[in-house]
């Protein structure tokens, strides 16, 4: 046994891979063995091994799979699942069943009248399914003729599904409206109570009636929940039939929230079912070798060792016994100390019993100990374990000396012949001493319920010693009222042997009446007042939420010592007063030096989330949440009224108690310092999470919502600008009532909030040191406030205004144009708001409003370029890409333009030239130095595609025509290139008799600029003469024809063309370099072109 202990966990592990090793080989030889008889048999369908693979891929460990039965068809049912599972794979064969499978599980859509292939997918899958969910194409009314619920579940009961789902798909286009109407609680349990089912319905009708949706999308809403309920009215009788619980989810494509239940067992037949089963097995049997291992060990513990458990070394001895315990029973990790060591502890609390609590108490003659080893063993006998025992416990302790936990340990774990013979010798010992009169009263317990315990004596000691013997008192009274309390207990809830209950009343006699004098003087009178209160304060200290509790809490307990010590008769004032001092501090201490050593302490308890204060921004999609406790009206009705109540106290003490109360100072500033902390963080982090809403812009995309979006920013009930009028209010904390602007409005929330605080108001006058508190807010949020109360900021509003009034009167482009041309109120407004734009952190207002003022920028620009670009494609554009696909403009076209055309599109009056400057010239800006129109607002692709067209049209009208609409020669920049390889001493290119450009074959370092006019019809011709005075040439006839002759030559990346003259059966090259703006914006210049098309 002992190898095996020691090797436990290797010989587990063995056994358990001998498990696995095992099953996974009979599974292996079962299969060869199959497919030896059977080698005709077809391997599993494409279908399974596509969804093995998958689920090997995505790592599916959960084989907890769903199961929907749709009554539609196929598309419907593969757009269904594709909604409620966006992130899963799908395999079909285009049709029904389908197979959806994501990282959590593997799903199956199966249509309503076809299960053959079920079972084949769940045993090849190993698939378990917990859920049944029967989905109904809403729209087509087609499949609900034949709706055989009932039947269909009996054929799937030995499934052993665990829940049962009823849901709904339609292909409508208002299927977000409904959902967004009807809200996230959407799912209702079937009852047997028809009008609970009805109410449910109902509940939905009433949601969307009350949402905030046009009527438009409430009509079709509506429609869609009563496609729904005539559905739901013939299904219902079916239902009855099923004893299952059945959940209806009214929400359309979208998932439900049931889930697998913890408790879902399957049996499974796979090898991994029966390796768990065999495993299990395998750690029951281990537990069975531990209950005789157990049974054998306690004969091996010696009995004797076991006795001495009470000395000094009894922790030893105990280790000892609970290494036997260890080492003999298989895996004791497992097993609860309570149950691996009891047989310990039962012979521990024996031992105890009998060699220290008997035989203390059969050495006492004392009527109190007595009393109280005589309550203890009654609730030994009872094995009762409550507050009174708790008590008992503590005096017990204080005479045996053994902890509360041993003597715990006693009352719960003693066997009953022990205990049983224990306290039958203890009632023996009570009524020997009883009859024979032994008991005595000790001079302790005379003594701790007389004066002598306050005498000047003790008063004459230091404050810290005095608390301490104070305190000593207090246990002493504590003890009495244990004792008392618990004799009430016994007599009124069990049966006490009259030997016992002799000693009770006894007790109860002796010290009631040695006490009544000293109990009904004012003077003890006042000290047990107060020695209540502490005990009631050491017995149930307090985890203080808040400063402000924790004040509350002192000052009480202050005002109450106060109290107690005014009611005391002129001749104890004297020690009263020393006495209170001392409990003062002593409260003071206990209750705020743990409160310091602990985290930061709140200096209020934070409100309940159902009274925060909402905002819904106009625009953002995000509601702004915010706690009252950090609002002006908050700090006036609750804070001001806490530093009141500190400073009251403060000076309390000081003043007539002569306490400086330096650790509760610290934490008040400490807790005010939070505070502020958290009110300045509250309000940036409001406007911080409207600046980080990413999705806001996308929001103001047209020019519906632009309108809207501006006189939204310029109207004062606004909620945006509700909730920049609450900011502005709340953070100006010191601003005196009779300064604030009478014109500023009171939000609803401000106003519902106002009426919640009434409540706690109290009617004080404000301290100008309470306002001190809040200069640190008021400091931080200065610049800001200081804006929104200037003109500046009355002119950032109206600047909304303003530019939808430019917009209505003189269209974006225009006002796209002004703002371009820096629109004179607009700069004005941002010069202005720059100003609060502090870089040492505090800018997230600024951020905000700029975002705002940037955003209808940038919407009017891109609406503005938007409907040029709309307008261009309508019109002129159609025409611009007939001609741009033509010659010259499309070097490859066969088709060339007339000059006709070209002039018609192109020139001052051209259609093509003025749609273009209409439409874009007010959008752009031209730039002298590159020539060309540019702007940074042009960014997406069809928008750099128009610049570009822009540029092009721009350039064409320039280079082709002069001021006065007449054609322009194109001017050439022409340098021969020499070829010293070939036999000829002069070359030409000539366009007609004035441009022409001719070489002795040497190298030319300029460039000779020639003319051509592209209105003419002047050929093109390059010429050779040779050394022999031959001469050969190539002439280009008609329009365009220096063009034609560029684009018949081959042409390099240095724009260098050749052209290739036969002569005598040989071929003779000839190179010009040529270079023009006008092959630039052509685009035939390789090098130095501009980005045109």
């Amino acid at each position: 046994m002992n190898f095996i202990k020691n090797h436990q966990i290797l010989i587990i592990s063995l056994t358990i891979a001998i498990i696995v090793l095992s099953v996974l080989g009979i599974f292996i030889i079962k299969k060869w063995l199959k497919t030896s008889r059977n080698p005709n048999k077809k391997s599993a369908s494409k279908t399974i091994k596509n969804a093995k693979s998958l689920i090997k891929k995505n790592k599916v460990k959960n084989n907890l799979s769903e199961l929907y039965i749709f009554y539609g068809d196929y598309l419907a049912a593969k757009d269904y699942i594709t909604k409620i599972k966006p992130q899963a794979q799908i395999i079909d064969n285009n049709e029904l069943p389908l197979i959806a499978i994501d990282k959590n599980n593997t799903s199956l859509v199966f249509a309503n009248n076809e299960f053959s292939y079920l079972y084949k997918l769940k045993k090849k899958l190993n698939l378990q399914f917990y859920k049944l969910n029967f989905c109904f194409d809403i729209s087509d009314d087609y499949y609900h003729e034949n709706i055989k619920i009932s039947e269909i579940y009996k054929e799937l009961l030995k499934l052993r599904l665990k829940n049962f789902i009823i849901s709904f798909y339609t292909l409508s286009e208002h299927t977000r409206s409904y959902n967004n109407a009807i809200d996230k609680k959407s799912i209702f349990k079937l009852t047997s109570d028809a009008d609970t089912n009805h109410k449910a319905e109902e509940e939905i009708l009433s949601k969307i009636l009350s949402s905030k949706d046009d009527v438009n999308n409430k009509y079709n809403n509506v429609r869609i929940l009563n496609q729904i309920r005539r559905l739901l009215k013939n299904i219902y009788p079916q239902l009855k039939s099923i004893n299952k619980e059945i959940f209806f989810n009214f929400g359309l494509n979208i998932p439900d929230n049931i889930i697998a239940k913890k408790d879902t067992i399957f049996f499974s037949s796979s090898p991994k079912g029966i390796i768990i089963n065999l495993i299990s097995l395998l750690f029951s049997f281990i537990f069975i070798i531990n209950i005789f291992q157990e049974i054998n060990i306690k004969e091996k513990l010696s009995i004797q060792e076991l006795n001495q458990l009470h000395e000094s070394d009894s922790n030893k001895i105990i280790k000892e016994a609970r290494k036997k315990i260890d080492d003999a029973i298989l895996l004791d990790i497992l097993y609860p100390k309570s149950i691996k060591y009891h047989f310990i502890y039962e012979q521990y609390a024996d031992t105890l019993l009998k060699n220290v609590i008997l035989p203390k108490y059969n050495d006492t003659y004392d009527l109190s100990m007595i009393t109280s080893f005589l309550i203890f063993f009654e609730y030994l006998d009872n094995k009762i374990t409550n507050q009174h025992t708790n008590r008992i416990l503590k005096i017990i302790s204080s005479i045996t000396n053994l902890s509360e936990k041993q003597l715990d340990i006693v009352i719960k774990y003693t066997t009953p012949s022990i205990r049983t013979e224990m306290i039958k010798s203890a009632i023996n010992r009570a009524n020997k001493l009883y009859t024979n009169r032994l008991i005595v009263v000790g001079e302790d317990s005379e003594s701790y319920l007389s004066t002598k315990g306050f005498n000047a004596e003790y008063l004459g000691i230091s404050n810290t010693k005095r608390a301490k013997v104070i305190n000593n008192i207090y246990i002493q009274y504590l003890y009495k009222c244990a004792t008392d309390n618990a004799i009430l207990d016994l007599n009124d809830n069990y049966i006490i042997p009259t030997e016992v209950n002799n000693i009770f009343k006894m007790y109860q006699e002796q010290f009631d009446t040695s006490s009544k004098k000293l109990c009904n003087s004012s003077y003890i009178n006042s000290i047990t007042k107060s020695v209540s209160l502490i005990l009631n304060q050491e017995e149930n200290k307090r985890k203080f939420k808040s400063f402000s509790d924790m004040l509350d809490h002192i000052y009480y307990l202050v005002k109450s010592l106060e109290k107690n010590a005014k009611d005391v008769a002129d001749d104890g004032k004297e020690q009263t007063s020393s006495i209170t001092v001392s409990l003062i501090n002593y409260v003071i201490n206990s209750v705020v030096n743990p409160t310091y050593n602990k985290n930061e302490l709140p200096l209020i308890s934070p409100v309940s989330k159902n009274l925060y204060m909402e905002f819904a921004p106009n625009f953002y999609s995000k509601r702004i949440l915010i706690s009252p406790i950090y609002s002006k009206e908050y700090i006036k009705d609750n804070i001001d009224p806490i530093n009141k109540k500190f400073n009251r106290l403060v000076n309390n003490l000081k003043n007539n108690f002569n306490i400086e109360p330096d650790f509760m100072i610290a934490i008040y500033k400490s807790s005010i310092n939070n505070y502020i902390e958290k009110y300045i963080g509250s309000y940036n982090k409001m406007i911080d999470s409207l600046n980080n809403d990413s999705e806001f812009n996308k929001n103001i995309s047209n020019k519906g919502a632009l309108k809207l979006y501006l006189l939204a920013m310029s109207s004062k009930d606004s909620s945006f600008n509700s909730l920049i009028e609450f900011y502005s209010t709340n953070t100006d904390l010191i601003t005196n009532e009779s300064e604030t602007n009478s014109s500023k409005k009171i939000n609803k929330l401000q106003h519902f909030y106002g009426e919640i605080t009434k409540l706690n108001k109290q009617n004080n006058t404000n301290d100008p040191n309470d306002k001190s508190l809040w200069e640190p807010i008021d400091n931080y949020f200065k610049e800001n406030d200081k804006y929104l109360e200037s003109k500046s900021y009355a002119d950032y509003k109206n600047i909304f205004k303003q530019l939808n009034n430019l917009i209505i009167e003189q269209g974006y482009s225009s006002t796209y144009k002004n703002i371009k041309q820096g629109y004179e109120p607009l700069q004005k407004v941002y010069s202005e708001l720059s100003k609060i734009n502090n870089h040492q952190g505090n800018n997230n207002l600024y951020k905000l409003l700029k975002k705002h003022l940037d955003i209808a920028i940038n919407a009017i620009k891109t609406i503005a370029i938007q409907d040029a670009i709309t307008k261009l494609n309508n019109t002129v554009n159609i025409e611009y890409e007939y001609i741009n696909n033509q010659f010259p403009f499309n070097k490859d076209s066969n088709s060339a333009a007339t000059n006709e055309a070209i002039t018609k599109d192109f020139d001052n009056n051209g259609y093509i030239y003025s749609g273009f400057i209409e439409q874009l010239s007010p959008l752009l800006s031209y730039n002298k130095t590159d020539d060309r129109w540019e702007s940074k607002d042009f960014s997406k692709p069809e928008e750099i595609d128009y610049l570009n067209k822009f540029n092009k049209v721009y350039l064409l009208n320039k280079l082709l025509w002069d001021d006065k609409r007449n054609p322009k020669a194109i001017k050439f920049d022409i340098t021969p290139i020499p070829n010293k390889d070939n036999d000829y001493t002069f070359f030409s290119i000539i366009l007609d008799k004035q441009n022409y450009v001719n070489s002795l074959n040497i190298k030319y370092s300029d460039s000779i600029e020639v003319l051509y006019n592209w209105n003419s019809l002047e050929s093109t011709t390059i010429t050779i003469k040779f050394e022999d005075g031959s001469n050969e040439q190539i002439s280009y006839q008609g329009k365009w024809s220096i063009l034609k002759a560029i684009k018949d030559a081959n042409c390099d990346q240095n724009n260098i063309c050749t052209w290739v003259i036969k002569h005598k059966g040989k071929t003779y090259p000839v190179s010009f370099k040529i270079k023009s703006k006008f092959l630039q914006v052509l685009g035939w210049q390789k090098q130095g072109e501009v980005n045109v098309q």
